[in-house]
């Protein structure tokens, strides 16, 4: 019991740091199509401002090359955090899965001890008719019963 409470606490754990890496990965993409973005005007900018005078074109050629090269990096660093992204889905639906098992596991458990704390309840109670049967013979003891209740001195149904 002892250990499926650890396990259930590691995977719990385990969940939130997931959700947390999966939080920041998708934080991290949004930031970086935006940076995607703004690259992309700023390059659209740039190009238009080497179609003005001869004298700036290499310079902003230079620019452009840069500004390229700097949006296929942010594309490769979406395409990474994307995957990422998708193995962080897969490993919390695994552990959804344990915990899902581990609840059924534990449901069981919890159904078992309630049935043997019944069954252990109403053996003492049958033991404790017998005793009171032996030490007083003739007492009659056919109205008593595990849902019966003494309330103000009377012996009554109890309400469940």
């Amino acid at each position: 019991m002892q250990e499926l409470r650890e396990a259930t606490s590691q995977d719990a754990l385990q969940i939130k740091k997931l959700t947390q890496c999966e939080t920041a990965l998708y934080l991290e993409l949004a930031d970086l199509r935006q940076t995607d973005k703004e690259t992309k005007r700023l390059l659209f900018e740039k190009f238009q401002e080497a179609l003005s005078p001869h004298s700036k074109v290499l310079s902003l050629r230079n620019e452009v090359i840069e500004l390229q090269e700097k949006a296929e990096e942010t594309q490769v660093k979406m395409a990474r955090l994307e995957e990422r992204t998708t193995q962080q889905e897969v490993q919390l639906g695994q552990v959804e899965g344990k915990l899902i098992r581990k609840d059924e596991l534990f449901s069981q458990l919890k159904e078992e001890l309630t049935s043997n704390v019944f069954e252990a309840y109403g053996a003492g109670f049958e033991d404790a008719m017998t005793q009171v049967a032996s030490l007083h013979p003739g007492v009659d003891l056919s109205q008593t019963g595990l849902k019966k209740r003494v309330i103000d001195g009377q012996l009554v149904d109890a309400q469940e």
